[in-house]
């Protein structure tokens, strides 16, 4: 006989002390689980957010150097919603992951320094932010040898004799290979790059080289970086046209056999007791050259510039309205003049090319340096570079 204690009872509250703590254990694991998945799904979607953070700070920085800088306050802060926009940008591809760009500009130097800061988004929301410090730094922006400032353009070329290389040259025209390439030609929108590409037909693309330019297959260099419009060249104009010093010309046509001198190179490259580089200013609506003109330093043209004649410039010129290089036709039939040798840049509202013209320019950052120099600097555009990089 046993000692008349019932163990049923024991074994039963023992099996469910131990199902309890197996419930206990089982609950603790799956909670620690589920937190361990949040934690890493948290952790994925942070990670992604600063990329997405990343992405933002690169595209603001493309859309401000396309374009370049004279002035990071005036042409990037003031007008950032033109430039960029300030809504939120979802990443092509990536529905779920976005971002918001702000600038702002340096208390101290805001001509020639700023920051961007960018907020990324991503699922479970998700948010990181990246701010970075930038600076203007060397001549170019992503304006090319010509730069067609106006948004609606009828570029025309015929002819053979004309070459427009965005590839960096110095102010005697030799290549500089190391440099970084600008477009032969940049415009303002895909409807001026689409007809100047459609202007130039197969024996002449291969004329306009620089960024982008490609034999195989055959691609002229010719890019759309937004850049500055015919507003900015008012803007650039006032600015250099306060510096001292500028010689007013009101010619109106140059005559065939004048010569005349509109700056010269600094000794001792150029002549002792020269001019040396300078800002002139033509003041007619229409100006012909017939003549000759040889120059250094910006020349700025309120109108049109014909040119029948030879031109040898070396900076930056600046023609508010069309630039024409082409043949003269006379009683005797056609003459091959219109001859044009740039080395810098030629922005101008409107580009033409006829039979029998001549035209070479040449992309040259010295020459857009001297001619920035001289207009008392922060003319030329920019880019701009980054001095640091934090996260907040």
């Amino acid at each position: 006989m046993g000692s008349g204690v019932d163990e049923r009872g024991i074994a039963l509250v023992a099996t469910l002390l131990l199902l309890l703590l197996l419930a206990v254990i089982g609950t603790a694991s799956l909670t620690y689980s589920v937190l361990d998945l949040k934690s890493t799904a948290h952790f994925n979607t942070g990670n992604q957010a600063l990329y997405a953070a990343e992405s933002g700070v690169q595209h603001a920085l493309s859309a401000i150097n396309n374009r370049g800088v004279n002035d990071f306050n005036q042409d990037i802060v003031q007008r950032w919603s033109n430039v960029f926009g300030t809504a939120a940008r979802t990443i092509p591809g990536y529905a779920s992951f976005s971002y918001q760009v702000a600038v702002a500009a340096d208390g101290t130097d805001p001509a020639n320094r700023g920051t961007i800061t960018s907020t990324g988004f991503a699922p479970l929301q998700a948010q990181r932010i990246v701010r970075v410090g930038v600076r203007r730094r060397g001549f170019g922006g992503g304006t090319g040898a010509i730069h067609l400032a106006s948004d609606n353009v009828e570029a025309g070329f015929e002819g053979n004799s004309f070459a427009v290389d965005g590839n960096n040259h110095d102010w005697y025209g030799a290549l500089q290979p190391t440099a970084p390439a600008r477009p032969g030609i940049s415009t303002r929108n895909d409807g001026v790059t689409n007809g100047v590409i459609g202007s130039l037909d197969t024996g002449q693309k291969d004329n306009v080289r620089g960024l982008g330019f490609s034999l195989t297959p055959l691609t002229p260099s010719v890019l759309t970086i937004g850049g500055p419009g015919t507003s900015d060249i008012e803007l650039i104009k006032e600015q250099v046209l306060s510096r001292p010093g500028i010689v007013n010309d009101s010619t109106h046509v140059f005559n065939n056999g004048d010569t005349k001198v509109f700056g010269t190179l600094p000794p001792p490259y150029g002549p002792i007791g020269g001019p040396g580089p300078q800002i002139t200013h033509l003041t007619d609506t229409n100006v012909t050259v017939n003549g000759s003109i040889t120059g250094v330093g910006i020349l700025i043209v309120d109108g049109s510039l014909d040119i029948r004649g030879t031109i040898d410039f070396i900076g930056w010129i600046l023609v508010r309205g069309s630039t024409k290089i082409h043949t003269q036709t006379s009683g005797d039939g056609t003459s091959v003049l219109g001859t044009a040798y740039i080395k810098g840049s030629l922005w101008t509202a409107d580009f033409d090319v006829e039979v029998g013209g001549s035209a070479i320019v040449d992309y040259c950052e010295d020459c857009l340096a001297l001619a920035d120099a001289i207009g008392g600097g922060g003319n030329v555009p920019r880019a701009m570079q980054v001095t640091s990089w934090g996260e907040l």
